[in-house]
């Protein structure tokens, strides 16, 4: 995973995934083996996928000409509430864009460094698994 500054602002965990190296036909495939390694994991609470491609599209709003789909997941970690405040950052979520010959995977940088770990182990997980 690479991590880049997003907007001059945002950490963001990036991973560009050709086609021809996974099995992984389409965006809901990749969601639904994300999702399932969520829905396995004891700390983790799934929550929602959210269809950002066709919100974008069903509001006449701009999409890069190369996006073909994009969806992404929504989920929690943790079993503590130390402050308020923290609320504020959760819960997290992966975006997966779809092009035509591969997938953009991103997160936004999680304060604990074990979730971002997680959160890219489960992405490369599918690189090397199919």
């Amino acid at each position: 995973m690479e991590k880049i500054s997003l907007m001059d602002k945002y950490p963001v965990y990036r991973k560009e995934i050709l086609k021809t190296e996974t099995d992984i036909k389409n965006t809901d495939e990749f969601v639904s083996k994300i999702k399932e390694k969520i829905k396995n994991d004891k700390i983790v609470v799934f929550i929602w996928v959210f269809d950002h491609y066709s919100h974008t599209k069903n509001i006449w709003g701009e999409i890069n000409e190369n996006i073909i789909d994009g969806k992404i997941l929504v989920f929690c970690f943790w079993q503590e509430l130390p402050k308020a405040e923290v609320m504020g950052i959760r819960p997290r979520n992966i975006a997966i864009a779809e092009f035509e010959d591969k997938f953009v995977i991103t997160f936004l940088e999680a304060p604990k460094e074990k979730a971002n770990e997680k959160m890219s182990n489960w992405i490369l997980e599918e690189i090397t698994n199919n």
